[in-house]
């Protein structure tokens, strides 16, 4: 006898393998985004998984959750007698909280409770996101933005904030052939427009070569005494480094800073130490000075 084949879709079989897949890719996203980096140094950089930015990552995350949520929704409903059998007694046949419930139950408050609290294991894992999240720009602070979500800001916005030259700016755009018609362009904007990183239009508005910086430019900028700004590899310095270069001494440094309420150490960077003081690197600058 020959067997039968039944073509009749199976409803509860598509959304079972959706629910499966769909949690497994959602899984996968998860994991990507659990690592990747923060979005003023993704941005900047042009950061990529797999081919993928992080905005992509983010967005195939929120839509394969939606489908998840509603693969699971789906499931729940034509699955509902069984699992509502799971609420009753089997003797009385009333609703009753079984014990697997109760436990389940338990184990979510604990969960949502020690997340809150902050306290390990729950911790420990958040500090884990933080430091994968972080370790790309501390293996390469070279690339990072001179300040944060600097690729949001306009040219003239990012000038007065890392105290560069706008003039000089868009006099190195222009001998690269980049225009500048307006002071107010985005600088993620008009780095798109030129198919490059916010970060190479950056080195190139600045005079930089590739991402460093090089000793003649350097010495270039203090000659011009156009404002010591940040926005030319400075904020990459240690300030140790920095002391250095300017001929400062690195422990009236210190308490001229202190004196402005500022922690700082000799091997922080310029950078994280105008970031943690909530101030403008030409601010952080001048207190290195001493000029107020």
């Amino acid at each position: 006898m020959s067997e039968v084949t039944n073509n009749k879709f199976n409803k509860r079989g598509f959304v079972s393998a959706l629910t499966a897949l769909s949690f497994i890719a959602m899984t996968v996203t998860g994991l990507v985004l659990f690592v990747t980096p923060p979005g003023r140094f993704a941005n900047w950089t042009d950061w990529r998984m797999f081919g993928l930015t992080k905005h992509q990552w983010g967005a195939t995350h929120i839509w394969l959750s939606l489908l998840f949520l509603g693969a699971a929704g789906f499931h729940i409903y034509l699955n509902w007698r069984p699992m509502i059998s799971y609420f009753k007694s089997r003797i009385t046949r009333h609703f009753g909280l079984r014990r697997e419930w109760v436990l389940a139950l338990v184990l979510c408050i604990i969960v949502g409770t020690g997340t809150l609290a902050e306290i390990p294991p729950f911790s420990s894992l958040m500090a884990l996101n933080e430091t994968a999240k972080h370790s790309w720009e501390n293996e390469k602070p070279e690339v990072r933005p001179p300040i944060p979500h600097a690729e949001l800001m306009t040219l003239r916005e990012l000038a007065d904030n890392t105290g560069a030259n706008l003039e000089e700016m868009i006099a190195n755009l222009k001998a690269k052939g980049i225009v500048v018609e307006s002071t107010q362009v985005v600088i993620s904007d008009l780095a798109n427009q030129h198919n490059m990183t916010p970060l190479q239009l950056y080195n190139i508005a600045v005079g930089q070569t590739g991402i460093g910086q090089t000793r003649e430019q350097g010495q270039g900028q203090g000659a011009r005494g156009g404002g010591m700004g940040m926005g030319r590899g400075m904020g990459h310095k240690t300030l140790e480094q920095f002391c250095a270069d300017e001929g400062l001494d690195i422990t009236g440094v210190l308490e001229n800073l202190r004196a402005a309420g500022i922690d700082a150490e000799a091997e922080m960077i310029l950078h994280d130490i105008a970031n943690n003081a909530d101030i403008r690197p030409p601010d952080l600058l001048e207190i290195l000075k001493n000029k107020r």
